[in-house]
Parts: C-alpha cells; structure tokens; sequence
C-alpha cells in the first residue's frame, strides 16, 4: 500500500499549534506594549524631569541633570519608537487573529 501527499489538499492546522501561536503572540503583544509604554514614558518624562525635580526642592546631582539635558531634546525619538512598538503590537495582533481563526471549508 502506498500513500501520496496532495499538494492541492490545504494544511489543516491543528488546535495545538494555534495554541502555541496564541500564546506566543499574546507573549510579543504584551511585551510590546510595555515597550511602548515605556518609552512614551520617557518622552514625557525626560522634558520635565528637572523642572519637577527644582519645584519639589528634590537634589539632583550634576550627573543627572546632564543627562536629561542631553536626552531631552530628543522626545521625539522615543515618541516615535514608542508609536512604532504599539504600530508593531497591532500588526502582531492582526496576524496571530489571521492565523488562529478557523480557515472557510468549500
């Protein structure tokens, strides 16, 4: 007895690999959006760090406070990253939804 793959069978995908996939995805989405989250955190916070710090009559020491002046005129770099990380995590989204959702049967 022989057998022969068909090539104009589709693949069918099986519940445990839409589970992997699932969950994998869910995994890259979470962790984008704590990514993005993170740097529209410091978009924000690099601007306003020394000015909150002198109105709280925080210390800030001399090392500190080069390094906000020297990041914070770059907001908009992790502005746009963290535009790009939720752009990716949507994208990621979209996908893993394509891939796990049930195929039509003719």
């Amino acid at each position: 007895m022989t057998t022969s793959f068909d090539p104009a069978q589709p693949a069918r995908r099986g519940s445990s690999s839409a589970l992997i996939v699932g969950l994998a995805g869910a995994a890259t989405i979470l962790v984008l959006l704590v990514v993005g989250l993170t740097f529209f955190g410091l978009a924000v916070a690099f601007p306003i760090a020394i000015p909150v710090a002198q109105a709280y009559h925080l210390p800030v020491s001399a090392s500190d406070a080069a390094i906000v002046a020297r990041f914070a005129p770059l907001w908009w770099a992790f502005a746009g990253l963290a535009i790009a990380s939720f752009a990716a995590a949507a994208v990621v989204l979209v996908k893993v939804i394509n891939f796990v959702s049930p195929a039509p049967r003719d």
